[in-house]
């Protein structure tokens, strides 16, 4: 589900014990030499690789990060040509006991992978003849309508490439495992908004992958649970993998389930499990580094294992072809699977995130190469993002090459159009999780004729034009600008392929919300600060003086009010833990803020009524009543960004 990215530094000294349960096989392979960077002088046919030396390899990178982030465990296995070249365990499943990680029996929670899943049950119905990508969706659920909006229906084919045009929902995750309600009653009461015409916006939707393991259900007849192992677990020998929720597992099973961590005090402390009920298609299955292994064969052989077929070549081929083709040298998805352009190479996968686990899955088809990980802790992404790329990196011997930023102010007009704030568009739009979204901005800045640099999340990378109107930076990531019928840029393509963020003007801009919240404040305080300096002094100036001061007083207290109420939630949300967040959300801090941001509303209607007293009949000098108006327009302004970003005039929840 969401992706998260933290960096901690703590020993793992004691913590850790030898790698178990490993398996590799001690061949050479061959890799075509069109696929990798070969060094000048090289052989060009072929360039070999040792796959023990791989498996050393990767044993060697895991230990470093281990050991310089802190792990407390982490599962992995590794494929080539439809063998098994490694599966490890590395570190303690459980801490307390000293159990360790066995990759075959070890299970870790695969977040968001689990829509794979989804996506393969979806092709499976399509190549029986009893869904079509491309017909109304509404036609096929049973019990459940999507609403009408922009005049055109939401189809398979945009749900499976996260084009529906929903907004995000933070309510899939305040579902308790216990939940009586079924898939179908949680989709109908959750049901975001449209807020993009189907097909226009990559934008991430949980609620809408889970919609489609109700299609799969309402087709099939049969449970979504009772599909996926019946139709594909069973069948693919996947015996290690589960859908159950950890408080739902037996106690053989739970006993397997690797122990959930949080970084405490320099160490690590229990982290509970995210809960999301009959979500659970959308990112709550279990499984084994072993199982995957097997999950990650199954689709580079083309839909089958072992013997046994799934999918057709041809469904499957289907299945792994982008649905749309705007951005064909950028990352996008190809019906479910995230669809990277990596040194040259594509590779497709997922990625997944819990409360206590990131888990990636990446597989490179040219090289016939499936990578999994999965760790239990997520205070660092570290491994998440880095380690399937350094190995693809050792696989094809390709070489870190180190960047020079260059900078020509009078080049980079060049790339003006490109200049600008970009708003990720997976965020909440229609209730007051929309003021979230202030915190989710890019901001994009010519450097060169040729190169950009992307700030965000108080990080800053150099790109360089690739082609067209893509960008690449020094470690492979992509990013692609988004052009609308007219030619003009509207919106950025991240790296991922399943997110994309739309250029904002001035009134869009979360700075601008800051901004207006910060005058709104200086001027709060002065007038305080004036308040302050003529308290004692003993001048009156009748009940215009006292109408108009009454004005000034309460918007220092509303607004006052509302920051309070804003430090409040930052700090409720730096320590919110998403395992509780059916007990916890809506938080008391966001209903505080709420009703603290309508205080704002009303106190900048009565300061505008107090406008009159303060300029036609009070005492007041023309320094004094200026900054009442400064003030008042202030508050107006701040009313109009709390209102934009949903702080008022929208539900809580």
């Amino acid at each position: 589900m969401r992706m998260i990215a933290f960096l901690f530094f703590m020993s793992a000294v004691g913590l850790l014990v030898p790698p178990c349960a490993a398996q590799e096989s001690d061949e050479w392979v061959m890799v075509p030499a069109t696929l990798v960077d070969s060094e000048p002088g090289q052989p060009s046919d072929v360039q070999t690789v040792h796959t023990t030396a791989l498996a050393e390899y990767v044993r060697g990178v895991v230990a470093s990060i281990e050991r310089d982030e802190g792990l407390a465990a982490l599962t992995l296995s590794l494929i080539h040509d439809d063998e098994l070249v490694l599966t490890e365990g590395f570190g303690l499943a459980d801490i307390e006991s000293g159990q360790p990680v066995r990759p075959d029996e070890t299970l870790f929670r695969i977040g968001s992978v689990s829509k794979t899943f989804t996506w393969t049950a979806v092709m499976m119905l399509v190549e029986r003849g009893m869904l079509d990508l491309d017909t109304d969706i509404n036609e096929y659920l049973d019990g459940l309508e999507v609403r009408e909006a922009f005049g055109e229906p939401v189809t398979l084919r945009h749900l499976m490439h996260h084009r529906g045009g929903f907004e995000d929902s933070m309510q899939l995750f305040a579902v308790a495992d216990d939940d009586p309600r079924t898939l179908s009653e949680l989709l109908a009461a959750h049901q975001p908004r449209r807020v993009f015409p189907p097909g226009a916006r990559t934008s991430y939707s949980n609620w809408a992958s889970a919609l489609a393991a109700q299609l799969v259900e309402d087709v099939s007849g049969v449970g979504y649970g009772e599909f996926l192992q019946t139709e594909i677990l069973d069948p693919l020998g996947m015996r290690d993998t589960t859908a159950l929720p950890p408080s739902q597992m037996d106690e053989a099973t739970r006993a397997r389930l690797a122990t959930g961590y949080k970084r405490r005090h320099g160490a690590f402390d229990l982290q509970g499990f995210m809960q999301i009920g009959a979500y659970w298609p959308a990112g709550g299955m279990a499984s084994t580094a072993t199982d995957m292994a097997r999950w990650m064969r199954f689709h580079l052989n083309g839909g089958q294992l072992d013997g046994v077929r799934l999918l057709d070549d041809d469904t499957h081929e289907r299945m792994w072809t982008r649905g749309f083709n705007d951005r064909p040298e950028g990352a996008d998805v190809a019906h479910g699977f995230q669809d990277r352009p990596y040194r040259g190479l594509r590779t497709l996968g997922h990625g997944g995130g819990t409360a206590a686990f990131l888990t990636q899955m990446v597989m490179v088809p040219e090289l016939g190469l499936g990578i999994f990980l999965s760790y239990n802790s997520t205070h660092t992404s570290l491994p998440f993002r880095a380690l399937p790329d350094l190995i693809i990196d050792h696989v094809i011997d390709h070489r870190w090459q180190p960047v020079l930023a260059e900078h020509d102010e009078e080049a980079a007009k060049a790339l003006s159009e490109l200049a600008g704030t970009y708003l990720n568009n997976r965020r909440v739009f229609s209730s007051f999780a929309a003021v979230f979204g202030v915190m989710n901005a890019a901001r994009v800045t010519p450097m060169t004729a040729d190169s950009i640099t992307l700030e965000s999340a108080g990080q800053s990378n150099y790109l360089r034009r690739l082609s067209g109107d893509v960008f690449e930076a020094a470690d492979g990531q992509r990013v692609s600008f988004v052009r609308n019928e007219a030619g003009h840029i509207v919106a950025l393509a991240d790296g991922m392929g399943v997110h994309s963020a739309e250029r904002v003007g001035w009134f869009r801009n979360p700075n601008t919300f800051f901004l207006a919240l910060g005058l709104a404040g200086f001027l709060a305080l002065t007038s305080t600060l004036g308040a302050w300096r003529n308290l004692g002094r003993g001048v009156s100036g009748g009940f215009a003086s006292r109408m108009a001061g009454a004005g000034v007083l309460v918007g220092v207290l509303s607004v006052t009010a509302l920051i309070g109420g804003i430090v409040a939630l930052i700090i409720d949300m730096a320590e919110f833990d998403v395992s509780q967040m059916s007990e916890a959300y809506p938080s008391a801090e966001m209903f505080f803020t709420h009703y603290a941001g309508w205080s704002v509303a009303i106190a900048a209607g009565l300061m505008l009524l107090a406008q009159w007293p303060a300029w036609s009949g009070s005492a007041w000098g023309i320094f004094r009543r200026l900054h009442f108006a400064l003030f008042t327009l202030a508050m107006l302004f701040l009313t109009v960004m709390l209102w934009q970003w949903r702080v008022i005039g929208a539900p809580v929840i």
